[in-house]
C-alpha cells in the first residue's frame, strides 16, 4: 500500500474518532455560551449556588458589592452584583441590587466560585416598622419596647445610622427609627433622623420659668440648659411669670447651637401661670413626657397639655389640661389602688379641664416608668470636667453625684471644644447606688457652635 493511501486512512481515522468524541461529550451535555462576540464550547456542568437570609451591614455602590451577616450569627459574606441580580424590595417590586439599603433582611442566593449574587428578596416573614419615635430598651433581660409590643435584641443586632455603625447606648429618645425583625426578635435598628444639642446664652432673667421646644418638649428653665431634640426646625419659646420670648431653632444631628436671648424685650400675651394642688404630696407631675416641678406655679403658654400624674400605691391620673386663663388652678387627688406607676389611668379627679384622655398613643404613658430614689445616688466620675445632663436637666462637672432616678433617661456629656455626647442608661430600682463612667469625649475640628438667628420675637 502507497505511503498516501495509508496517510489518507490514518487522517480518516483520527477525524472519526473526534466526532465520536464529540457526540459522547454532547451526550453529557455541551453548554453553549457567548463570549468575545462568538461562540465557545464549555464542557463544565452548570454551578451549584449557595443561600444566606441575613441582614445588610454594607453596601458599596461604587463596587457593586455588598456585606450580608447571617442572622443570628456573625458570619459575614461579600457579594457582588451586576445588572443581570434579580432583585426584589419588601413590597414585592422588582428592583436593583443597589437599591437594597444597609439595615434590610434579604434572603439572597449566588455562586460560591465567584460570590456573585443571583438572586436577592425579602422573605415574606420579615417585618418593618418606619418613623418609630417612642421606644425604650430594657437591659436587663435585653427587651426593645415600642408600637405597644416588646421584642428581643442582642448583641448580633445591626443598629446604625447611615453607613455608620452605632452602639445601642448611642440611641436617643428624640431619634427617630426603622426597626426590622423576624417575630419577636429584632436584627436590624437603623437611625434614621438623629437628634442635636440646642444651648441657650443670655437667657438670666427666664431661669425659674419654663422652656418649650416645638409641641414635645417641655422643660424647666435652669442655669448652664443644653437641650437635646430631634433634628429639624423648632420654635423655641421660654416663659417665665409675665415674660415670655421666642426664637426658630434649627437643630441637626449631632451638632449643637446656641439660642440667644441677649435681644429680649419683655412684654406678656397669652401666658397662663398655672398652680398644681395635687394630693396626696410626693406624687411626680409629667407635662408632655417631662418631669415638672410644681412647688412652685408653673409658667404655660396658652394650648393644651397631656399630664400624667403618679406615686406608688395610687392609681395613676392621665388627661389633657387647657391652659386658656392667667391664673389656672388644677387640682388632682390620686385614689389608692393597685397600679401604682404602671402607667395605667384612672378617674381621678382634676379641674379645670384636666379630663381623661384615653385616645392618646399607649406609649405615651412611659413616663411613668420613671420615679425618683431620694435615698440612693446616680453618680459620673469621667471623664473628668465634663458638663453632665440627666434628661436636658443639668447637674454639674463630672465627676458629681445626683438624686437616683429610676428607669430609662439620658446623661449628656458635653465641652467646650468637643463634640457633645448622649448616652442612653437603664437606671434599676435595685436599691443601689449607680456609679458611671463614660468614654473621653472626641475632639470639635471646628472647634465652635453655630448661632441661631433665624427669627425672634418677644411678648
Amino acid at each position: 500500500m502507497s505511503d498516501k493511501r495509508k496517510s489518507y486512512r490514518k487522517r480518516r481515522f483520527l477525524v472519526l474518532v473526534l466526532v465520536l468524541a464529540l457526540m459522547l461529550t454532547g451526550c453529557n451535555g455541551i453548554k453553549r455560551q457567548r463570549g468575545g462576540g462568538a461562540y465557545r464550547m464549555s464542557t463544565s456542568e452548570p454551578e451549584n449556588t449557595s443561600s444566606i437570609t441575613g441582614v445588610i451591614v454594607a453596601q458599596d455602590t461604587a463596587n457593586a458589592k455588598m456585606t450580608i451577616r447571617e442572622l443570628d450569627s456573625d458570619v459575614e459574606s461579600i457579594l457582588h452584583y451586576n445588572s443581570g441580580t434579580e432583585v426584589t424590595n419588601q413590597y414585592g417590586e422588582t428592583t436593583r441590587a443597589d437599591q437594597l439599603k444597609n439595615g434590610m433582611i434579604v434572603e439572597a442566593s449566588y455562586t460560591p466560585n465567584d460570590a456573585m449574587l443571583v438572586t436577592a428578596s425579602v422573605p415574606e416573614d420579615v417585618w418593618e416598622y418606619n418613623e418609630v419615635g417612642s421606644f425604650s430598651f430594657r437591659e436587663e433581660d435585653r427587651m426593645m419596647q415600642f408600637a405597644g409590643e416588646k421584642y428581643q435584641y442582642s448583641d448580633l443586632t445591626y443598629i446604625s445610622s447611615g453607613t455608620q455603625n452605632l452602639n445601642r447606648e448611642d440611641l436617643n429618645t428624640q431619634d427617630e427609627l426603622t426597626v426590622r425583625g423576624v417575630g419577636y426578635r429584632v436584627y436590624s435598628i437603623v437611625r434614621t433622623s438623629g437628634h442635636g444639642y440646642i444651648r441657650l446664652a443670655n437667657y438670666a432673667d427666664f431661669i425659674g420659668g419654663m422652656v418649650e421646644v416645638g409641641s414635645d418638649i417641655i422643660l424647666p428653665v435652669t442655669e448652664n440648659m443644653l437641650i437635646t431634640a430631634q433634628e429639624g426646625i423648632y420654635p423655641l419659646t421660654l416663659i417665665r411669670g409675665d415674660m415670655m420670648t421666642t426664637k426658630t431653632v434649627t437643630v441637626t444631628a449631632d451638632q449643637e447651637v446656641t439660642a440667644d436671648f441677649s435681644d429680649y424685650v419683655p412684654a406678656v400675651e397669652n401666658i397662663g401661670i398655672v398652680t398644681f394642688q395635687i394630693d396626696p404630696e410626693g406624687a411626680d407631675l409629667y407635662i408632655n413626657g417631662t418631669i415638672v416641678d410644681y412647688s412652685q406655679p408653673v409658667a404655660l403658654n396658652y394650648g393644651e397639655y397631656r399630664i400624667v400624674v403618679s406615686l406608688t400605691g395610687y392609681d395613676s391620673y392621665t388627661g389633657t389640661l387647657d391652659v386658656e386663663e392667667p391664673s389656672p388652678t388644677v387640682k388632682i387627688d390620686l385614689i389608692e389602688g393597685k397600679t401604682g406607676v404602671d402607667g395605667q389611668e384612672s378617674e381621678s379627679s382634676a379641674s379645670p379641664a384636666a379630663t381623661d384622655d384615653s385616645s392618646g398613643d399607649s406609649d405615651s404613658s412611659s413616663a411613668t416608668t420613671k420615679s425618683v430614689d431620694s435615698n440612693h445616688t446616680i453618680s459620673v466620675t469621667a471623664p473628668e470636667g465634663v458638663e453632665v445632663y440627666l434628661d436636658n436637666v443639668y447637674k454639674g462637672l463630672a465627676p458629681c453625684k445626683f438624686k437616683k432616678v429610676i428607669g430609662s433617661q439620658t446623661i449628656t456629656l458635653s465641652r467646650s471644644g468637643y463634640i457633645t455626647k448622649s448616652y442612653a442608661v437603664d437606671i434599676l430600682d435595685d436599691d443601689e447606688n449607680v456609679s458611671l463612667s463614660f468614654p473621653e469625649l472626641a475632639e470639635d475640628a471646628d472647634d465652635g457652635t453655630d448661632s441661631s438667628s433665624d427669627s425672634s420675637t418677644s411678648k
